[in-house]
């Protein structure tokens, strides 16, 4: 595995475990490194918005993930 494909592994785990403790607003905050190195993926995607659901973040981390989406779409 390469050193890149490690870093990106160890993030989305790091993202998975932030979302899944309910550390929503920090799992974003990760994310917008984790995007802008490796892209949007529709799983991550799927990971915090479900993780936002489920904690009812309030709207403005809602519409920083919103932002954070539209920067690296596709």
């Amino acid at each position: 595995m390469s050193g890149s494909a490690s870093r990106r592994g160890r993030q989305l785990d790091e993202l998975r475990c932030l979302c899944e403790a309910g550390a929503v607003s920090r799992a974003i905050d990760l994310a917008f490194e984790h995007f802008a190195d490796f892209g949007l993926t529709d799983e991550l995607v799927a990971v915090i918005t479900e993780a936002l659901d489920r904690s009812g973040a309030p709207a403005a981390v809602r519409a920083r993930f919103a932002s954070l989406c539209a920067q690296h779409a596709r």
